[in-house]
């Protein structure tokens, strides 16, 4: 009897000790910062890619400038084949928001495993904010064709040209480029809290 109670402490007393290993190894695993290879990698090419489209955006705002410019100077040949390079740039930028959102679907995959939890929420609203970039891309994209077309209107002598429909376009793109710029400038931030809050 006392043999069979003593066979059971023991058992009792390894289950006990097991469960604490486990509950030990449990706690130093979650305590540990870890972020998956998958997401660091998406991170860099969205970087990049988002980088790439905030350059875009400011040199089709400089490029306008330099059609007005030549429309100002009735030099309407020059600015319409300035527009005709503008629309080939704005298709450019559409490639690079795909590419975008494909890094960002592997960002948001590959953040699941991240922790601690306080760097994974602030991998997941960084991806928000590039999901919003992309958003607002597509309305300044939207714009700049509008735009670009009433100006081929314009320099080719097309009836279709309305110089309010210029200005309204004019200002919804300089308002999405801002925003495009704050969410790029957003997103770097909280890549930089991210990396603080893995490497305490």
């Amino acid at each position: 009897m006392q043999l069979k109670l003593w066979h059971n402490l023991k058992t009792s007393l390894w289950v006990v000790l097991g469960m604490g290993l486990l509950y030990l190894a449990g706690y130093l695993l979650i305590g540990q910062s870890f972020v998956p290879p998958q997401f660091t990698e998406a991170r860099n090419k969205s970087g990049l890619i988002a980088k790439e489209i905030v350059a875009l955006t400011e040199e089709s705002l400089k490029n306008l400038d330099v059609i007005s410019l030549n429309d100002r100077q009735y030099n309407f040949g020059k600015a319409l084949s300035l527009v005709r390079e503008e629309l080939e740039r704005a298709k450019n930028s559409r490639a690079k928001a795909v590419e975008l959102t494909e890094q960002l679907d592997a960002m948001a995959r590959g953040a699941s495993g991240i922790t601690p939890s306080s760097a994974r929420n602030l991998a997941m609203q960084a991806v928000a904010d590039e999901l919003s970039l992309i958003s607002n891309l597509i309305v300044y994209n939207d714009a700049l064709n509008g735009l670009l077309q009433t100006l081929e209107f314009k320099f080719s002598g097309d009836i279709r040209y309305d110089s309010q429909d210029v200005q309204n376009l004019i200002k919804s793109m300089n308002i999405e480029a801002k925003t495009i710029n704050d969410l790029n400038e957003s997103f770097n931030q909280k890549m930089q809290q991210l990396d603080k809050a893995v490497n305490k």
